[in-house]
Parts: structure tokens; sequence; C-alpha cells
């Protein structure tokens, strides 16, 4: 912004300067000669909205806001408690009302109104309901606030790297790069912004980044499922039959081998009923049906912690490769998705389950479903 030629800023937080890195901006903006006020405060707090908005009334014409307050709290939406839940909600959800209403009436003079929401708006993330829902909001905000004819905008933010939170918790970033979120480098991440502020930007209330095509077919090369929940949405089709078509393809061809050895294939394969065995396909040199699930879940729990499957140990506990409660949840939906069994996440968490035991979980589930 100060190469835009800004050089009156108003910050507003709930540490103030006390952080380094905030003292650090600071003393950079001022000696590059801009007038900087810093008001201690919380945006979901409406009074230290409207103190925020007086500071920079005393500095003159209010060119525009950008809305970055966020608060994080994991955990299962089942067991969240209500505080957990309003630790992400209120900064982005109360914030960004407050804002609006304490703004009535600079409207037209503000040049943008941009609101740092996150792709998981759109596409959500396991163990952060909470977080997503918060994001969905602004970019419904957004273009609510378009409709009225007000500046808005909702920078749908996949990753950032090298600096901010993810930086500083490389395991969330290890977890958004295998669902094939895309990182953006602090250099990129100041170019969205400034597109963001930048007519014809303008004319959109929203911006997704993070789903680039090039970037996800080649973590799709390396062998990473990055078919997460967004593809399935009708809005991102165009996107989804770029990346899929191909890969359809081979699995088409995969599949159509693997469904050509069944009639030759052990006992039990023929013992599963026809319309559930397609999920066995690939593994049908299995010894038995416990062996093929333990086969696929082994292949996919190699993907989510990053190590080769011949790497692994199937009959150690989850818990010895390091899965925390957002890669139990992921491992949890897989298990939904592919076999429709519900495997109970304390038995993913704990310590006496292995791979072999959540096998055999799923395989009892699937008999017992078949015999109704």
């Amino acid at each position: 912004m100060m190469s835009r030629g800004a050089r009156k800023f108003v910050f507003t937080g709930r540490s103030g300067c006390d952080k380094p890195m905030a003292q650090q901006l600071v003393t950079r903006l001022r000696d590059g000669g801009a007038t900087v006020s810093v008001v201690r405060g919380d945006v979901s707090d409406i009074d230290h909205v409207h103190e925020a908005v007086a500071a920079c009334e005393a500095l003159g014409p209010i060119g525009g806001v950008v809305q970055a307050a966020m608060g994080l709290r994991e955990g299962l939406f089942t067991t969240m408690p209500n505080s957990a839940w309003h630790t992400a909600i209120q900064p982005k959800w109360k914030g960004s009302w407050n804002l609006h209403n304490a703004l009535e009436g600079h409207d037209a003079a503000l040049d943008f109104f941009l609101l740092t929401s996150s792709l998981s708006g759109s596409c959500g993330t396991a163990t952060e309901s909470n977080y997503c829902t918060a994001n969905g909001f602004l970019d419904a905000f957004a273009h609510w606030r378009h409709a009225q004819g007000k500046p808005a905008i909702s920078l749908g933010l996949g990753m950032i790297s090298e600096v901010g939170y993810l930086h500083e918790n490389p395991d969330i970033e290890a977890l958004l790069l295998r669902k094939g979120i895309q990182p953006l480098n602090e250099d990129e991440l100041l170019q969205v912004i400034d597109f963001g502020l930048t007519p014809p930007a303008g004319s959109h209330a929203h911006i997704l980044t993070g789903l680039e095509a090039l970037a996800i077919r080649k973590l799709m090369e390396k062998g990473f499922d990055v078919n997460n929940g967004i593809m399935e949405d009708p809005r991102t089709s165009l996107l989804a039959a770029s990346l899929l078509a191909e890969q359809e393809s081979k699995d088409g061809a995969n599949q159509g081998a693997g469904l050509s050895q069944l009639a030759a294939a052990a006992e039990w394969v023929r013992d599963v009923p026809p319309a559930a065995q397609a999920m066995f396909a690939a593994e049908v040199s299995a010894p038995s049906m416990v062996d093929a699930i333990s086969r696929l879940a082994k292949k996919r729990f190699s993907n989510l912690i990053l190590m080769p499957a011949d790497q692994i140990d199937e009959r150690q506990p989850l818990p010895t490769f390091g899965v925390d409660s957002m890669l139990a949840a992921e491992f949890r939906t897989w298990f939904w998705n592919t076999f429709k069994v519900d495997v109970p996440y304390l038995d993913i968490v704990s310590p006496q389950k292995s791979l072999v035991h959540l096998a055999e979980l799923v395989g009892e589930k699937l008999v017992a479903s078949w015999a109704e």
C-alpha cells in the first residue's frame, strides 16, 4: 500500500504492538514516512471498532478497510465446546458486521473493503468446522455488500508459505498440501491482495486461490489423493473435468483389468456382492477380504502421513506414526467414502488399534451390512 501512495494507517488488534513483528512493521512504515496509529482492541467488540474508526477519522477520509482477524480452535464438531466454536466465529462474523455498521456513511469514500477469507470456506478442512463456517460467512458477506453497491471482496486464500501461521505450523501446512491446496509465497500473496484492491477486481466479490490446475496435476502424478470435496461442487466442474479426465481414464483401465480378474480371484471375492466388488478391484490378489481392506487402507494412510507404504508396519498402533486429530478425521472420512463404513474416531487414535484392527472392523461391518 505504501508503494501505491498510502501514507496513513490505523491498526487494531488485541495485542496492539506487543509482538516484535508488529513493532517492526510499525517502525518500518514510520521510517518510510507514514503516519501510523495502533488501537488495542477486539474487532468483535463494537466499542473497540468505533474507537478505531474515530482514529481513522482523525487522520482524514477513510480510503479502505482490510479485515484480517481470525481465531483458531480445532476439534471435531460433535465434541466441540461452544467457546471453541465462537473462538473462530466471532472475529470474522461479528467483527465484519461491526466494521460494516461502524463505517456506515463512509462507503462512498471507500476504495476497498477487503476480507481475508480461506479456501476452507469452500472446500472444508477436517476438525475446523468453526473456521470453515466463519470463512464461508465472509464469502457470502462480500457478495451481500457487493449487491448493496458497497465495495467488498473476499480473498479465499489457500495456503501461505514462508510467513504467518502455516509457516509456524508445518504439520497443518503438510495436511493442506496433501489435499491438493497449493501454497502462495509472500510475494504471490501480495500480488493477490494487490489484484483484489485494484479494478477490474472490484467487479468480483470472491476470489479463490490454491486450486491451480497444473500444480494439482503434478501432485496427482506423484500419487497424492487430491480429489477433495470441492471437486464434487458443480461450480468447479470445469476445473474438475480438466484435472480428473486423464486420471479417470487411468483408473478405469486399472479397474477394468482388476474386474477382469475377479472370475479367477480368491474365494472371498466371489462372496462379495456384485455391487461391492468394484471397491476391491485393485486388490483381488489379496488372500482375504481383510487383507484387501488392509492394503487399501495402508495406501491411503501412506498418503496421509507422507511415508512410503513399505515403511509402514500395519500391526503398529496408528498414534506411533504421529496421527493427530486432523489426520484421524481425514482417515475416518476416507473409510466412509470408500466402504460406507463408520469407523469410530476413538479407534483410529487408540494406542491399541492398528491398520489390521481397523481392517478387521471394516470387514465385519461390511459382512453384516451385506447380510441385511
